[in-house]
């Protein structure tokens, strides 16, 4: 197979006039960016050719689609990373280069208090459903394991379902991690037309093998496929794609995207494109292309875990560069808006092959750790750029990872009666339009876990936070890894002890249910006497969560709890409980792959 992605070195002046060169980066992106001249590369099949437009009926014909063009709605590219860290992206970090998607985010918004969830699950189905993750079911620093039953529930309409009604075609590549239990809950079922890539949390990136169930020889099993509907709706997910063992992840989902933009431009070039790049980058294992490491522009990184995860930060960089070339040479970038975000925060332990290594990733100068309540586990990079965009912004309002389903059914005018449930989110379309300043939240909720009695909420410049913020203990401010440092300085339980109290927890709160049914109330995780558990920081003045002023302001202590208790009497009882993988579920049953095993009925 051909790989979508190469690295090459090209001076500044032949950039634009040789074919497969990524265009000049925004004036804005940061000096060292500027200089760069490395540059991501295409296929060679895609070539820049030049049109002359050299009579008056050719200048009427272009005007005349221009208009039409402007008369659809919108293509919308979401981009999503995976455990990238709030210092892993250049407009963000003053060692990692992310030329290219730094050049999109100056091109357009950046938003400095964009907020998912701490964990890549909670996040995922966050923003297809607009709603709280503690109401699904799906709450908590605890993704759905490899096999394990416990899926995004049926009975709501996602934000893919909506588009496609409204005649966007609907594509999704990379990682899926909502659940697959049945054939009902696979992405082709849910909204998409179809769809490349895994079904679980995080794979190998050349094998595709995702361990997390024991099989008789203990390998895990074979997680890559093309799902489709057909022209008769009807859904195929046994398209198992042997032949990408050994290919890179990267190379595979770039030349996916590009087939896509390609097949669309042919085929559908009357109706507007939803394709989601879910990407496993950066999330461990850490592997990539030496090609990709040795990018120049992060040659001043001293650090060896740090520049190798850097290399995977790039490797992603390069690939939204293919893309969206790849979307200008059909005449589509200029019709397309651009979503980036990333899942949760940087992780900065790698488990590979059972050795606790770190990552490389920091979410520095926030506090905390990807699956904790601190700033650092739902804080991430993020922007907005490409049609309509105001340029060269950036809002510092609050904006949560459910408004992206509320903010596109008003933005993309699709239609809101067919919207199965209420939601959490806010339209946050009247501040990407720059026509406000302010956020359209009140407040919103980090998360809400009876298992490991946590929570927390934002009110303003408030932020509260019930219990223990980090079950893994990660509750400290980590600098990126200097020279010569092998691990993050007093970085929480080690992977061992982490396991061993989570399941120890889990274990008390399935016992509790046996007396007593699932507490909804704040009074459960605070009882009288117990104020050392509840925190109180001002974001406008510590938003990197030194001070706890608890004490200083009862009242808000009390009103922020109050909105809490509200909140929790929707709460849903937590179904991702880190329960191994089922015996029906394991892929010694469909020849080594991951595969559906229960019926719609079972479910």
């Amino acid at each position: 197979m051909a790989k979508a992605v190469v690295y090459e070195n090209k001076s500044a002046e032949t950039e634009g006039n040789e074919s497969g060169v990524v265009s000049k980066q925004n004036a804005a992106v940061e000096e060292k960016e500027k200089k760069s001249s490395s540059r991501c590369s295409k296929l060679n099949r895609f070539l820049i050719g030049l049109v002359a437009v050299v009579s008056i009926t050719a200048i009427v014909l272009i005007c005349w689609h221009f208009l039409r063009k402007r008369d659809k709605k919108p293509h919308v590219l979401l981009l999503i990373a995976d455990d990238l860290g709030w210092a892993d992206v250049g407009w963000h970090s003053s060692d990692i280069s992310t030329p290219y998607l730094t050049g999109l985010a100056k091109d357009g918004i950046i938003l400095r208090q964009f907020y998912s969830q701490p964990i890549c699950t909670a996040s995922r189905a966050a923003l297809f459903t607009g709603r709280y993750p503690f109401k699904l079911g799906l709450q908590g620093s605890r993704p759905i394991l490899a096999g394990a039953p416990g899926s995004l529930p049926l009975d709501m309409k996602l934000l893919p379902e909506l588009m496609k009604k409204d005649g966007y075609k609907t594509h999704l590549v990379g990682k899926w991690h909502l659940g697959f239990e049945t054939l009902r809950h696979t992405p082709v079922m849910r909204g998409f037309d179809t769809f490349t890539g895994f079904y679980n949390g995080m794979q190998d990136y050349y094998t595709h093998m995702t361990s997390g169930f024991d099989t008789v020889n203990g390998t895990g099993g074979y997680d890559m496929r093309r799902d489709y509907l057909d022209s008769d709706g009807n859904p195929h997910i046994d398209n198992i794609l042997w032949g990408a063992n050994n290919t890179y992840n990267n190379y595979l989902f770039t030349e996916e995207a590009i087939n896509i933009i390609e097949d669309h431009s042919v085929r559908h070039e009357e109706e507007p494109l939803l394709l989601v790049m879910s990407y496993p980058n950066p999330h461990s294992p850490i592997q990539v292309p030496d090609e990709f490491v040795n990018f120049q522009d992060n040659s001043n990184i001293e650090n060896s875990f740090r520049k190798t995860y850097a290399g995977l930060v790039y490797a992603m960089d390069c690939s939204v560069a293919n893309i969206t070339m790849a979307l200008k040479e059909k005449d589509m970038f200029d019709d397309t808006i651009v979503i980036f975000i990333s899942d949760n925060g940087g992780s900065l332990t790698s488990v590979n092959q059972s050795v606790v290594q770190p990552t490389g990733s920091s979410n520095y100068p926030l506090r905390g750790d990807k699956g904790t309540l601190w700033e650092a586990g739902s804080r991430v990079p993020a922007f907005i750029s490409g049609r309509n965009v105001p340029k060269g912004q950036t809002i510092d309002a609050m904006v949560h990872i459910t408004d992206i389903y509320p903010t596109l059914i008003s933005y993309l005018d699709l239609d809101n009666d067919y919207v199965s449930h209420d939601l959490d989110g806010s339209d946050q379309s009247k501040l990407l339009k720059m026509e406000s300043d302010e956020t359209a939240h009140e407040y919103f909720i980090y998360d809400i876990d009876p298992v490991y009695e946590q929570a927390a909420i934002r009110y303003g410049k408030w932020k509260l936070i019930l219990g223990a913020p980090a079950a893994n203990e990660v509750d400290g401010w980590y600098q990126p890894l200097k020279k010569g440092q092998t691990a993050y300085q007093d970085s929480g339980l080690p992977m061992k002890l982490y396991v061993e109290k989570a399941y120890a927890m889990i274990g008390a709160y399935k016992a509790s249910l046996e007396s007593n049914p699932m507490c909804k109330s704040v009074a459960c995780f605070y009882p009288e006497g117990t104020e050392d558990k509840v925190k109180l920081f001002d974001l406008s003045v510590d938003q990197y969560e030194f001070n706890n002023v608890a004490s200083q302001h009862p009242d808000t202590v009390r009103r922020l709890l109050d909105i809490l208790d509200k909140e929790m009497l929707e709460m849903v009882p937590p179904v991702n409980l880190l329960d191994g993988g089922v015996a029906d579920a394991s892929p010694n049953h469909f020849n080594g792959t991951w595969m559906p095993w229960m019926d719609a009925s079972d479910s």
